[in-house]
C-alpha cells in the first residue's frame, strides 16, 4: 500500500487542513447541525422533521463532500511530506471505492442489522472478517497496481506481509471507526426521538380515552337523575299537589346546572352544593315527613371539584333509605387542610328487601373517582343494622398523607 504513516499528525506540515476535515465530518455526521437554519422553513412543525428533511434533500451532496474531504486530506496533507501529489492522488482514488465499501458495509449492514439488533456475536465475527478482507484487497491493489508504478522498491516485501496488511486495515478503519461512532450516536438519538414520540402518542391516546370515558360516565348521570326526578314529579302530578309548579322550577334550576356547568372539568364547590340543595329541596317536596338535614361547614371560596360527583350519594339516600314517618337523612360537608369530606347517612327501612344499594349511580361515581382523583380519594361504606353511612374523602391539593386510602 502506498501511504505515509505518522504517529503524531501535528508534526506533519499543513496540519491546519485537519480542522477543515473535522468541520466537514461534523456536517456529514449530524445533519441537524448543518440544517438548523431551516427552523422557520414554511410548513415545518418539528425541528427533527426539518433536520431529516434537510438531510434527505442534501444527502448525496453531504456524502460527496465528506469523501472529497478525505481525498483532499490524503493528497494535500500527505503530499506535503514528499511533494508527490500526483502519485498520492492516483493511489487515493484507487483506494477510495474500497474505503467507501468498507464504511457503508459497516454502517448500514453490520451496525444497523447486527449491532443495533443486539446480535453482537454475528457483528463481531462479520466485522473481523470484513476488516481482513478490506486489508487484503488493499494489499493486493497496492502490490500489483500501485507499487509497480510509483513504489517499485515495495515489491521486495512479500505480498502477505502481515504488518502491511494491518497498516492498511488501521488506516482504513480509523475513518470507519469515527463514522461508526457518529452513526451509532445518531441512531441512538433517532431511537430516543421515536420512543419519545411513541410515548407522547400513547399518553395522548390514553388521555383521549380517559376523557371519552369520563364524558360517557357524566352522560349516564343525566338520564339516571331525570328518571328519579320525573318519577317524583309524576307522583305529585297524580295527586294534583300544589307543590308541582315549585318542583318544576327546582327541576329547571337543576337542568340549567347540568346543561351549562356539568361538562366542565371542574366547577366551584359552592355551585355543586347549590345543586345538591336544589335536589334535596325537590325530594323534600315529595317526602315532607322525612327529616333531612344538610350541614355545610365549607365557607372557603375558589375551591373546585369535579361536577356531579356528590349527587349519586344523595340520590341513594332518598331512593334506598327509609321514607316513612320519623325517618331521617343527614348530609355533612367539611374541609380540613385541603381534604374534603362528604358524609351521607340514612335510616334503613325495616324490611331488608327494601334496601337495594348500588346501581348505575354508585358504580358510576366509583369509576369517576378512580379516573379523576386517582390515589387521592377514600370511599368508605358502613352498612349497619339500622343505618347506612357513606364517608367520602378527597384530597383537593394532591396530598395523600391524611387520607386512609384503601387498595
Amino acid at each position: 500500500m502506498y501511504c505515509v504513516y505518522n504517529d503524531n499528525p501535528e508534526q506533519v506540515p499543513g496540519y491546519r487542513f485537519s480542522v477543515l476535515q473535522k468541520r466537514l465530518f461534523v456536517q456529514f455526521s449530524h445533519p441537524a447541525l448543518t440544517f438548523w437554519r431551516y427552523w422557520n422553513m414554511p410548513g415545518s412543525q418539528n425541528t427533527n422533521e426539518v433536520s431529516k428533511y434537510g438531510y434527505q434533500k442534501y444527502r448525496i451532496v453531504l456524502h460527496v463532500a465528506f469523501w472529497s474531504s478525505i481525498v483532499i486530506y490524503d493528497v494535500v496533507i500527505w503530499g506535503l511530506v514528499d511533494g508527490k501529489y500526483v502519485e498520492k492522488f492516483v493511489s487515493t482514488m484507487a483506494e477510495l471505492p474500497i474505503k467507501m465499501a468498507a464504511a457503508y458495509f459497516t454502517l448500514y449492514v453490520l451496525i444497523d442489522r447486527y449491532f443495533i439488533q443486539k446480535k453482537y456475536a454475528r457483528f463481531l465475527i462479520s466485522l473481523v472478517v470484513s476488516m481482513f478482507a478490506s486489508g487484503l484487497i488493499l494489499r493486493f491493489m497496492g502490490y500489483y497496481f500501485l507499487y509497480p508504478i510509483f513504489y517499485p522498491q515495495g515489491l521486495t516485501i512479500p505480498l502477505l506481509f502481515l504488518p502491511k496488511i494491518l497498516i492498511a486495515i488501521f488506516y482504513t478503519y480509523s475513518w470507519v471507526a469515527m463514522l461508526a461512532a457518529v452513526h451509532v450516536v445518531r441512531k441512538f438519538y433517532e431511537h430516543q426521538y421515536q420512543a419519545n414520540q411513541l410515548l407522547l402518542t400513547t399518553r395522548q391516546l390514553e388521555k383521549e380515552k380517559l376523557e371519552a370515558e369520563l364524558k360517557l360516565l357524566k352522560s349516564q348521570i343525566h338520564p339516571h337523575f331525570l328518571f328519579n326526578t320525573l318519577n317524583n314529579l309524576y307522583a305529585l302530578a297524580l295527586s294534583q299537589s300544589s307543590k308541582t309548579p315549585v318542583m318544576v322550577h327546582q327541576l329547571s334550576e337543576l337542568m340549567s346546572y347540568m346543561l351549562y356547568d356539568s361538562h366542565q372539568q371542574l366547577v366551584e364547590l359552592q355551585k355543586e352544593v347549590t345543586h345538591l340543595q336544589h335536589y334535596i329541596a325537590l325530594e323534600r317536596l315529595r317526602y315532607n315527613e322525612l327529616e333531612v338535614t344538610f350541614a355545610n361547614y365549607v365557607a372557603a371560596e375558589n375551591i373546585k371539584i369535579a361536577p356531579l360527583l356528590l349527587l349519586p350519594f344523595v340520590e341513594n339516600c332518598f331512593k334506598h333509605g327509609d321514607k316513612h314517618k320519623n325517618s331521617w337523612i343527614h348530609f355533612e360537608l367539611s374541609l380540613n387542610d385541603g381534604n374534603l369530606t362528604f358524609k351521607t347517612e340514612n335510616k334503613k327501612p325495616e324490611r331488608a328487601d327494601e334496601q337495594s344499594r348500588g346501581g348505575i349511580g354508585l358504580d358510576n361515581v366509583k369509576r369517576r373517582l378512580t379516573h379523576e382523583y386517582p390515589q387521592r380519594h377514600d370511599l368508605q361504606i358502613f352498612d349497619t343494622r339500622d343505618t347506612y353511612l357513606v364517608v367520602l374523602q378527597i384530597s383537593l391539593n394532591g396530598k395523600r398523607e391524611k387520607l386512609r386510602i384503601k387498595n
